[in-house]
């Protein structure tokens, strides 16, 4: 272990990458059953709404602790942005059962929408989180386009953010 980067700081690093690591995972659950099973995909991709929530609450947490930011004024930030994506997602819902969208589609839907409040939260949580939201979105385009071998590209793909992330972690070491 590098002895001029703090102990935590080591242990706040092996804790983003595992919560990284879990997002990304609970994505690519979620591909694959948009993929599979379409009129069960848009309620995983609703429960996704507050796991991924929490998680950017508290990543930002952890970000900004000890920084002079007040906890209340990021709080309501996060809290306006992910619960504009729960109403997103209910208004969906409405276009789904007014016969307006079919199950497939709306699961595509709420990932995209998932996609961008991540990519937003992520412009106030750093690079890390848009780049998550990047891979939500490139996992849309793959789901919508490439049935026959999205697992095998989204196996490529978590692997290439791997290695970006973990070129990104050696460059913030350095």
């Amino acid at each position: 272990m590098d002895e001029s980067i703090p102990r935590s700081s080591h242990r706040q690093m092996k804790f983003y990458k595992i919560l990284f690591a879990l997002l990304i995972l609970l994505a690519l659950a979620g591909v694959g059953l948009t993929d599979v099973n379409p009129a069960r995909s848009h309620l995983y991709w609703l429960s996704l709404v507050p796991a991924f929530a929490g998680a950017c609450l508290l990543l930002e947490w952890l970000g900004f602790r000890g920084k002079g930011l007040k906890w209340t004024q990021v709080l309501r930030v996060q809290l306006l942005l992910w619960l504009s994506l729960a109403v997103g997602v209910l208004l969906i819902y409405m276009l789904l059962h007014s016969g307006r969208l079919n199950n497939e589609n709306t699961g595509l839907i709420i990932l995209l929408m998932l996609a961008m409040t991540t990519f937003a939260a992520g412009v106030q949580l750093g690079p890390l989180v848009m780049l998550l939201g990047c891979f939500l979105g490139l996992a849309l385009v793959l789901a919508a386009y490439i049935k026959s071998y999205v697992w095998l590209i989204m196996i490529g793909v978590a692997l290439g953010m791997a290695v970006l992330f973990y070129v990104f972690r050696r460059r913030s070491a350095a």
